[in-house]
């Protein structure tokens, strides 16, 4: 039943539910405060009361961004510094027109804007600064040029404030720039769960299709669409985990057992790794063949084949690979996609509750998964498809 339209365009007044946690805005809160109270302080003391009280307003606007949105291009350090000393010169400038005080204010608003659009420095308080400067006022007045000084002063204050108590409570400031992922491989072909993904170049014509500005940094937005793709196959897959693909009857060995017996389980069941295990089947580390061989070819003795006879008798203690990266038995298998393909690994030992080894997952048990999960889709009915 189709919906009234008013009621339609009512609903876009509401406000979106929030996605932060309640500690976040306790955390931006007191971030704020202590933001807006240094750069208030540090201006009333070195320069004029009134100055300071006229630039808390704009100040604790920028803390918001600061603190509640961390991640927004409009809150990085150089669009609060750059953005604010450049407002308050504009504004200075215009003031310094003798036009009527409305020109003036819209004057400065428009520049300002359109400046830091240029120079790549947004930042919406620094407008309220250019418009504050335009206007003028006894205290502004008296200060000229010099105004440049403390609105400076107050934003290093606001972004050294934001790095260290950011930081501090976990929130990564400013957002770091994403470099392109290196493969384990070390070669210049991207990792395997992002060929067929959303490419740079798709992202960048998304947003020049766009066209509008978007409050997210790129590589946020892309963090934010691979993790909506991870959600939406482990959505498909329903709950298979890692206990429903894992082998169960392993092969493993102690780490006081020779090297010998290694290569001898290796070669007879044609493995490439095995879980070291103690008396209590807790993980202790894992043994590759490229453990062996890699031990195998520095020993001491000269040529290949005493190097290796040399090594076939010492423990495996002493050539096996730790700390371990293992997985639980109820990691969802999405969670596996990326440790076996991207992070280059082969297997994935599994445990229990207990700590205890209870299968392993290999590169073909994830195949094996993954192609049953697509025959299934396949010959599932398409009513069924489009009700999922």
């Amino acid at each position: 039943m189709p919906q009234n339209p008013l009621r339609l365009w009512l609903q876009r007044l509401l406000p979106d539910a929030s996605t932060a946690p309640p500690r976040e805005w306790l955390r931006a809160a007191v971030g704020g405060c202590i933001a807006v109270a240094l750069a208030t302080l540090a201006c009333v003391h070195f320069f004029d009361i009134d100055l300071g009280l006229r630039l808390a307003a704009p100040f604790a606007a920028s803390s918001v961004l600061l603190f509640a949105v961390t991640s927004s291009p409009v809150a990085q350090p150089w669009p609060v510094v750059a953005g604010n000393v450049l407002a308050a010169a504009i504004g200075l400038l215009v003031a310094h027109w003798g036009l009527p005080l409305m020109t003036s204010a819209a004057l400065a608003f428009g520049m300002t804007l359109v400046t830091m659009q240029a120079l790549r420095c947004l930042h919406p308080p620094s407008c309220a600064i250019a418009v504050g400067a335009a206007l003028g006022g006894p205290a502004l007045a008296a200060q000229g040029w010099h105004l440049l000084l403390p609105v400076l002063v107050g934003s290093l204050l606001l972004v050294g404030t934001a790095l260290l108590f950011n930081n501090l409570c976990g929130s990564t400031y400013p957002r770091k720039v994403a470099h392109p992922a290196i493969g384990p491989h070390l070669t210049a072909d991207p990792r395997p769960g992002e060929r067929n993904g959303i490419a740079d170049k798709d992202l960048d014509r998304a947003l020049a299709e766009f066209g509008s500005f978007v409050d997210v940094t790129r590589d946020d937005l892309q963090r934010l669409l691979q993790l909506a793709e991870k959600h939406a196959l482990r959505r498909s897959m329903g709950d298979l985990r890692a206990a429903s693909i894992m082998s169960r009857d392993l092969r493993c060995i102690s780490p006081h057992a020779p090297v010998s017996e290694a290569w001898r389980l290796l070669d007879q069941h044609h493995l490439k790794a095995l879980p070291v295990v103690d008396d209590k089947q807790h993980l202790v580390g894992i043994l590759t063949l490229s453990d062996l061989l890699g031990h195998a070819a520095s020993a001491a003795p000269r040529n290949l084949a005493e190097r290796f006879r040399a090594r076939r008798e010492a423990p495996v203690s002493r050539l096996m690979s730790r700390p371990v990266r293992c997985v639980a038995v109820d990691t969802p298998v999405v969670e596996l996609v990326s440790l076996l393909s991207d992070q280059g690994l082969h297997c994935l030992p599994v445990l229990d509750d207990s700590g205890r080894v209870a299968g392993i997952v290999s590169q073909s048990d994830l195949i094996a998964a993954l192609y049953r999960n697509w025959l299934q889709d396949l010959h599932q009915p398409p009513a069924l498809q489009l009700a999922s």
